[in-house]
């Protein structure tokens, strides 16, 4: 199967949230990362049955602050 191209960046969350967080993920059975995906991609699916497809050839992905440690 062929990779996609994978971007990497970091959230600032609340400590208390982010536990909670990790409590749900072992409860469904997912690592935080695979939970994180799976409702950002929820909210997307969400937001396009309401507002119509995202046309994403337009947008452009922000370079990452200098010294952020963040990579693209």
């Amino acid at each position: 199967m062929a990779q996609k191209n994978r971007i990497t960046f970091s959230v600032r969350i609340d400590e208390e949230l982010y536990k909670k967080m990790l409590a749900v993920a072992k409860a469904e059975s997912m690592d935080v990362n695979n939970y994180m995906l799976r409702l950002i991609r929820t909210n997307v699916a969400y937001h396009e049955r309401i507002h119509g497809r995202i046309d994403t050839s337009a947008i452009g992905i922000p370079s990452p602050e200098p010294g952020s440690g963040e990579e693209n």
